[in-house]
Parts: C-alpha cells; structure tokens; sequence
C-alpha cells in the first residue's frame, strides 16, 4: 500500500516519522528566506533520539532547528554526578583528616597526663571509676565543640541560602535529621578516641609512670 501526498503538499521524513508540509512552506525553509513564518513547535518521541537529531540535521534546512532534550538531559546528569563525586568526596578527605587530628590530640594529651593518672590510681582510683572519668571528659569535649561548631554551621547554611535566594524560591529549614547525626557522630568519635587512649595506659604500672613523668 503506498501512501498518496495531496497536491501541493510535500513528505519530510525524520527517524521513520513523514511529515507532510505545504510545498510554499518548503519551498521558503530550504531556500532560507527572511519572511515571516508562523513560528511552530513540534514534539518528537524516538527510542533514537541521537539518529533522529542527526537526520534533523543532514536536512540542511536553516529555518529549522532541533533541540535534543535526551542529549540535554544526560548532560545534566553528568554534570551532577560530576558534582556529587567532587563535594563528597572532599567532604570524606576533611572528614577523615578530622578524624585523624582528634585521635591524635586526645591520644597525646592523655599521654601527657600519665602521671596524674597513676596518682590518681595510687589514692584508690578503680578501673570503673577511671573509666567513668574518661566518659565525662569526652562528653565534656564533646559538648564544648559543639558549643562552637553548630552556630558556625547554622550561620554559613544561612549564608549559603541567601546567595541562593534570588535563584530559587525555597524557604529557609534546618536539616534536623543531618545535624542529629552529626551531633551523634562527634560523641562517637571523641568517646571512642578517649577510650582507646585510656585502654593504652590502664594496664601500665603506677611506679614506672611516675618515674617516667618525673625524669
């Protein structure tokens, strides 16, 4: 069966899809003249969509342009994976070299304070009660950056939403679910810090500690 084109009417074939234009219209596109032409849009649904914009495109028609919102839509993933592997991975490196500068302060300041351990120790201090100390100091540790940490965020979240504000129409809200974790995090950290810290100098003996601190 062969399909019949009405008179005066000529087939554009795009990606398997004939359209039937007026021949004048045609005849004004291919020739790329400057009059005035009813300006419109025509949606196409292909499973090839890079085949279709290319044949778009071999028509050599110069009143005709073709946007590719596939091609435009992966660009924009990419972009934005791009993004994402770059913020977050920055985010882990400053991440785990905080890690590291907390262990590593809390590991040498309890060093330092072997001597006041084992006198502590030589009065009668138990084991559960050393342990006990420890906990508070880190809950104390804890807090105090906290104290500092969380009006600094909450001030460069609320600067960050500002520079943002002309772009987007969005209210302002805290993430609540992120900051708990964070707060649970740091006591996590520094908990764990003062614990490996303190298990490194329990099993030592009172007599060499305070020789090795009065040298």
């Amino acid at each position: 069966m062969t399909d019949q084109v009405p008179m005066g009417m000529s087939p554009i074939g795009v990606g398997g899809l004939n359209i039937i234009v007026s021949e004048s219209v045609m005849n004004q596109l291919a020739a790329g003249e400057d009059e005035e032409l009813p300006r419109t849009f025509l949606y196409l649904k292909s499973k090839e969509p890079m085949k279709m914009e290319q044949e778009i495109e071999e028509m050599h028609v110069t009143k005709l342009q073709a946007y590719n919102s596939y091609q435009s839509r992966k660009s924009e993933e990419q972009q934005i994976l791009l993004m994402f592997v770059f913020s977050y991975g920055f985010i882990v490196l400053i991440s785990a070299i905080s890690i590291a500068n907390i262990f590593n302060t809390i590991t040498t300041g309890v060093s330092l304070r072997k001597r006041e351990f084992a006198m502590l120790k030589s009065v009668g201090m138990t084991p559960k009660g050393f342990t006990k100390m420890l906990n508070y100091e880190s809950m104390f540790y804890g807090a105090k950056s906290l104290l500092f940490g969380l009006p600094i965020s909450f001030a460069l979240m609320y600067l960050i939403y500002r520079a943002f504000a002309n772009k987007f129409t969005y209210g302002f809200s805290l993430p609540w679910v992120s900051i708990l974790s964070v707060i649970a995090a740091v006591f996590v950290i520094v908990g764990s810090a003062m614990l490996y810290s303190g298990a490194k100098i329990k099993g030592e003996n009172l007599i060499d500690a305070l020789k090795q601190e009065s040298i």
